[in-house]
């Protein structure tokens, strides 16, 4: 037996790390559905495409599931060359405030971009979330990470320190001392 239909036909699932003592419904509400950067704007030149426009991508949840020509990230590319999601091609970042929240199309993606990233994981979350992309880029979409506006949580489980290790050493990611980032620093402004 199949997959049960969802209620919204162009709806599809992805997956959002945030706080595990946050309430994941709040990510529902469309006023709070922004996102930004961890830590600082910086608007300015752009140091992800050094001003060129384009940037190399990588979809993380193809590199970890395979090409998946269904993948709404890459369309089953894997990696290829586009204009940059930091700048918008433009060579200089001045739109950093972006209408979505942060997911990734797949769980695998989720994690391995957490491990990859100086992400702070401890006491944190995923949730499954079922919505629509939204129209806007994420910062990071080079990694394959989309911007989506939900509307069902579907799942909230705790996240999986040990599979974040193992992908920590198979990528060989060197630990600091302590992590600065927090996995939800990069999300919806005013839900955290």
């Amino acid at each position: 037996m199949g997959k049960p239909m969802s209620p919204h036909p162009s709806s599809r699932t992805f997956f959002h790390c945030r706080s595990a003592d946050d309430d994941p419904h709040l990510l529902l509400d469309p006023d709070r559905q922004f996102t930004e950067p961890w830590g600082d704007s910086n608007h300015g030149p752009c140091d992800k495409c050094e001003g060129g426009g384009i940037s190399p991508y990588e979809c993380l949840s193809c590199v970890e599931r395979g090409a998946d020509a269904d993948c709404p990230s890459c369309q089953g590319r894997v990696r290829f060359e586009g204009t940059c999601p930091a700048c918008l091609g433009e060579g200089e970042i001045s739109h950093t405030r972006r209408r979505g929240i942060a997911v990734f199309p797949s769980r695998e993606g989720l994690y391995l971009y957490l491990a990859t990233r100086d992400a702070n994981v401890e006491g944190k979350a995923i949730v499954e979330l079922e919505g629509e992309v939204s129209d806007e880029i994420d910062l990071d979409a080079d990694a394959g990470a989309l911007l989506a506006l939900p509307e069902r949580i579907v799942t909230v489980e705790p996240l999986d320190l040990e599979l974040i290790r193992a992908l920590e050493s198979r990528f060989d990611v060197r630990q600091p001392a302590s992590k600065g980032k927090d996995c939800h620093d990069y999300e919806e402004e005013g839900v955290r």
